[in-house]
């Protein structure tokens, strides 16, 4: 495992100083050699999140939590959370999925599901509200108009988070699990993911229809700073 660290390490560094000499003709090894980073973090945390997932399926099977037969088991459930949080875009920093987590209780289980669902969607759209902040941001720059334009859209994109939350629609759980408790209700807890390029689209809409409202309109500047 040291091994594959030190190689990551590594490959974390020649991939710096390509990206410090971008030129046309080092695009595509700048490329190659993102991948390898990729690849070598997830040989080298491998086994550590196999045995982190282990222990918390284990200690919320401890806690009474369980799934719904014809279900993936708890562990299996958990494991495929952490693939989905893992997977990053090209530059590294970008996450592929953006997700929501609840837990809701009530007297039935469809019924808590349905409660849990909800507000995992909201939390969903929390969460990709402050990515698209982030996206912006780091596309600004030092530049003072776009300092003033991201201002403007981040304003545009909390309006508009009704909009962006029921564009979302109806969401399917990586993670279900309930349990029962002691008052006789059922406690669901849920975990939703996202495409972020899915997402960011979704966004573009949802802020194009707020400005329409609004008067105004997306133009290809206000665009740019969303990102790809």
């Amino acid at each position: 495992m040291k091994k594959s660290f030190v190689i990551a390490l590594v490959a974390m560094f020649v991939s710096g100083s390509v990206y410090a000499q971008q030129t046309p003709e080092t695009t595509m090894q700048k490329m190659k050699d993102r991948a390898e980073v990729m690849k070598a973090n997830r040989k080298s945390m491998s086994a550590k999140v196999s045995k982190e997932v282990k222990k918390q399926a284990k200690q919320m099977t401890k806690e009474g939590w369980k799934v719904m037969p014809g279900q993936l088991p708890l562990e299996q459930q958990l494991e495929r959370s952490v693939l989905f949080m893992n997977q990053f875009e090209d530059d590294l920093i970008t996450p592929k999925y953006v997700w929501g987590d609840a837990t809701s209780q009530a007297e039935f289980y469809d019924a808590g599901k349905i409660q849990a669902l909800e507000l995992a969607r909201l939390n969903l759209a929390g969460s990709l509200e402050q990515r698209i902040t982030q996206i912006v941001d780091n596309n600004v720059g030092n530049d003072q108009k776009a300092m003033q334009q991201a201002a403007s859209l981040t304003k545009t994109l909390k309006k508009a988070k009704g909009i962006i939350s029921t564009r979302l629609g109806q969401t399917t759980p990586v993670v279900e699990a309930y349990r029962e408790l002691k008052n006789g209700n059922i406690e669901v807890r849920v975990q939703t993911f996202y495409s972020m390029d899915k997402a960011r689209e979704m966004v573009r809409e949802g802020i194009r229809q707020q400005m329409e409202q609004d008067g105004e309109k997306l133009t290809p500047e206000l665009e740019k700073l969303l990102g790809k």
